[in-house]
């Protein structure tokens, strides 16, 4: 059975990985890039789309040959790169994830409802 996860520890495990995130780009010399945002981004799709395609082929394997802990692993080998494109995205991309935040934390049953066919929040016409 699967064990619910509370705030606190959802929080920490995010915070630990956004450290190790901006620890390896440090320790790599990749911070502080002059390259434009697009340029940055466009450098690093190949390894967005490669660790998304390893969660692709975690998820699409055999039931017998599927592993929950591997599939974690994939999607947190996503989380741990789109993290570093965010870092080559400096204050403009910290800017964004404020307001991503913010937009979402808005989000309520009074503005938005979800739409179980889609499996997505979605904007109630109002």
């Amino acid at each position: 059975m699967k064990e619910q996860l509370n705030r606190e520890s959802f929080i920490s495990a995010v915070t630990k990985l956004a450290e190790s995130v901006y620890d390896f780009h440090e320790r790599w010399n990749l911070l502080n890039t002059t390259k434009s945002y697009f340029l940055s981004i466009q450098e690093r799709e190949e390894l967005l789309m490669e660790e998304i395609r390893e969660l692709s082929f975690e998820y699409n394997k055999n039931d017998t040959d599927k592993s929950e802990i591997l599939l974690c692993q994939e999607a947190a080998d996503v989380l741990y790169v789109a993290l570093g494109n965010m870092i080559g995205l400096n204050k403009v991309g910290l800017n964004a994830i404020h307001q991503v935040a913010d937009k979402n934390n808005k989000k309520t049953s009074k503005t938005h409802f979800f739409d179980k066919k889609l499996n997505k929040v979605k904007k109630l016409n109002i």
